[in-house]
């Protein structure tokens, strides 16, 4: 016991024990949950993860039917369909779906993006059982009727207006519009354009649904499985499942653009401008992809990177700035992005610049490496606490065909990564030189100024599509 001092300093031991100040250890050993790979008869391949204590089950089912294999002409019909497959069995049966489901305590969403159409469900275990049979009859007998299409058609025409209100989501559609060449899909919103949602109909949308093979596909089920006999659960609810349409165009494979080049998106009166600044990378199946995501980090992967350092923290610009890499199935972008005073546009360009050339200026040192490892692997325990996340980063891998070991295999790459290594990868893959910058703000008071910097030419387009 450690001895307390009376206020009247005459240190006597008035009994309260003062327990020593805790000191962090070592993290404890950890790896990624192993799934049980298999197949439902004339079905989908499943995945199967046990974990012990997690009462909630997770079943995420991907099919190879994303954004990227919209026939040509029907951009949005993916995004659609998702969402349409949660309006149930019966023309306007989207409240009664999610009653049934409520009642059995589950939750189910559905979306689509360039790689995959996915359908979610999350239900406590004791209920799997009842809970796959309604999933089994939303994914295999929707109604896709026309007018719940034709419902959802105007929601979205809604949310692509609300997107062009922020300036955020602007700089991201232009960027990717720049970067890609117009017949790569890439190029496009992947939930479709006010042109090409507004003439989608029900007919589209069923079509495109019949097309899906879900032998193509992989469900994955985490949770405690103990005591459920999982296998045949997910044999009774899809097999036999299978499409009947004409096959989906295969994805297509064109690579984004590298070169030196400003576009500012003209919105007259704002008081700040969006930036953003990318450069082409290669996707995750690439050995220097766990570099370029520590890279990313030590650039703009919290309040102490180097880009919040400067932009943030000594000039105030901003707000906050941050990096990362936009995933893929066949690329990644690495992109640095935020917002900052109108009148300091160009400024915070160049600083931008000059920080993101710094990696092979100047390289990476051991403390910043280091603290990027921990944030990027050391908090994968608890960022894999849940059946949720388990089952949502499986079904991405398998979606990608990277296989249900990719997981593991990316922490410990993070894990033995290296700054001189991180550097070089980041120096062999993003050329500083040759960046897209998209500048969403008041062309009239930053157009010149960006000029003046002599990156690249600048280039002026409206707010609208």
């Amino acid at each position: 016991m450690n001895a307390v001092t009376d206020s009247d300093g005459s240190g006597s031991d008035t009994g309260i024990a003062v327990q020593p100040r805790p000191v962090p250890g070592a993290v404890p050993a950890w790896a990624f949950p192993a799934g049980t790979a298999g197949r439902v008869p004339a079905g989908p391949a499943t995945l199967r993860c046990d974990l012990p204590g997690r009462r909630l089950a997770a079943v995420r089912l991907v099919l190879h039917a994303g954004a990227g294999r919209e026939p040509g002409g029907l951009d949005g019909v993916a995004a659609l369909t998702a969402r349409a497959l949660l309006e149930g069995t019966e023309p306007g049966g989207g409240t009664a779906l999610t009653a049934a489901f409520e009642r059995l305590g589950a939750t189910v969403y559905a979306l689509a993006d360039l790689t995959a159409l996915r359908v979610a469900l999350d239900v406590p275990v004791t209920r799997l059982e009842p809970a796959l049979e309604l999933f089994s009859s939303m994914v295999r007998r929707p109604a896709l009727d026309d007018a719940d299409v034709r419902r959802l058609v105007r929601e979205r025409l809604e949310e692509i207006a609300q997107e062009d209100a922020d300036p955020g989501s602007r700089a991201m559609r232009e960027l990717r519009a720049v970067m890609f060449p117009a017949e790569a899909r890439a190029s496009r919103p992947t939930a479709g354009g006010r042109s090409s949602v507004g003439a989608l109909q029900g007919t589209d949308v069923r079509s495109f649904f019949g097309s899906v093979v879900p032998a193509e596909g992989t469900a994955v089920v985490a949770g405690d499985l103990s005591g459920v006999d999982t296998d045949a659960a997910l044999a009774a609810a899809l097999e036999g499942w299978a499409g009947s349409g004409p096959a989906l165009p295969a994805a297509d494979r064109v690579m984004p653009t590298s070169a030196a080049r400003i576009v500012v998106v003209d919105r007259p009166g704002s008081v700040q401008t969006y930036l953003g600044l990318a450069h082409g990378v290669p996707d995750r199946a690439h050995h220097d992809w766990p570099s370029l995501m520590v890279a990313s980090h030590v650039l703009g992967g919290g309040l102490t990177s180097r880009l919040n350092a400067v932009l943030r923290e000594e000039k105030g610009y901003t707000y906050g700035m941050r990096a990362g890499l936009l995933r893929m199935r066949h690329c990644s972008l690495f992109i640095a992005q935020g917002a900052v005073h109108t009148e300091v546009t160009a400024d915070a360009v160049a600083d931008a610049l000059t920080e993101l050339r710094s990696v092979t200026a100047r390289g990476i040192d051991a403390e910043e490496h280091g603290s990027s490892v921990r944030a990027l692997a050391d908090r994968a325990p608890a960022e894999y606490e849940t059946s949720r996340s388990v089952a949502v980063e499986l079904a991405d891998a398998a979606a990608n065909g990277l296989g249900a070991d990719y997981p593991s295999r990316y922490l410990a790459a993070i894990r033995t990564s290296t700054p001189d290594g991180v550097a070089h990868a980041y120096g062999n893959h993003v050329d500083t030189d040759a960046l897209t910058i998209v500048a969403v703000g008041d062309a009239a008071q930053i157009r010149e100024p960006l000029e003046k910097l002599g990156y690249a030419p600048v280039t002026v387009t409206g707010k609208e599509d």
